[in-house]
């Protein structure tokens, strides 16, 4: 006797939902290795932990807050995407402007640039790595607690709205209290 099995192919929407649920993180951890190995020791002891702090942050909101899990999910992806490749985008920069002199700028400028201005460019931009490499997942972990704050505080406000519709919906007209 032959067996007969029914196959149907995957739609675009299943794969679509698949590729976000499953690919998209496994592409993102995939960025985040890449990105925080290129940094080496500061990747390490830096980049790598602050990701994970952004990575937890988004799953306790969206554990908390189940109604807007999609939300947050999405929020968190695309800002661990964001900060993975703008330090990727800032470290290439410093990597450019470190080899240019003074005598490189003041050709640029035709006119006539201190010997320094090379080395406050590149320590500037050293600096701005260092203050987006902190700064970003502590201002996304403030985002996700302040959802859940006032996520919390309307909750509790509608309870007591509810409640008190409650007691004027039992109350029968006439009566008074």
């Amino acid at each position: 006797m032959e067996r007969i099995t029914y196959k149907q192919g995957i739609s675009s929407k299943e794969f679509s939902g698949y590729f976000f649920a499953i690919g998209f993180p496994a592409a993102i951890l995939v960025l985040c290795l890449v990105i925080v190995t290129r940094f080496g020791q500061f990747g390490q002891n830096l980049m790598a932990p602050m990701v994970a702090l952004m990575w937890g942050s988004g799953a306790v909101c969206s554990l908390i807050l189940p109604s807007h899990r999609k939300g947050i999910i999405a929020e968190t992806h695309w800002t661990i995407v964001g900060y993975l490749v703008g330090m990727f985008g800032l470290q290439q920069i410093v990597q450019l402007v470190s080899g240019t002199t003074s005598e490189m700028l003041a050709a640029t400028y035709t006119q006539a640039m201190p010997a320094a201005s090379n080395a406050s460019l590149s320590g500037f931009l050293e600096y701005m790595i260092w203050i987006v490499a902190v700064m970003v997942p502590i201002g996304f972990i403030v985002m996700e607690g302040k959802k859940i704050v006032l996520f919390r505080r309307k909750a509790s406000r509608q309870k007591i709205f509810d409640q008190l519709r409650g007691i004027r919906e039992n109350d029968p007209p006439g009566k008074g209290r």
